[in-house]
């Protein structure tokens, strides 16, 4: 029996837009640069949410890249005396 419900795939700029909290804006410059990647059918382009969630997982940062950043900036401050 096949199932009346779908997971949707792809999305439209707006879409992933809301999905991301990204504005459309990036997504189109990420687009453009091939930091995302995306479908483009005429003038209409496309994302594919698996993509984008691969995408987004990589631009996490953990706990200890946190960690590093902070203490790099305390560390420079403290060590030119200020």
């Amino acid at each position: 029996m096949k199932s009346d419900r779908y997971i949707k795939r792809y999305a439209n700029i707006k879409e992933v837009s809301e999905y991301t909290s990204l504005p459309g804006k990036t997504l189109y410059e990420w687009a453009s640069i091939g930091k995302i990647p995306s479908i483009k059918l005429g003038r209409r382009v496309l994302f594919d949410l698996h993509d984008i969630d691969v995408v987004m997982a990589s631009l996490k940062r953990t706990y200890n890249q946190e960690d590093k950043t902070v203490n790099k900036i305390v560390g420079g401050v403290h060590g030119n005396g200020i």
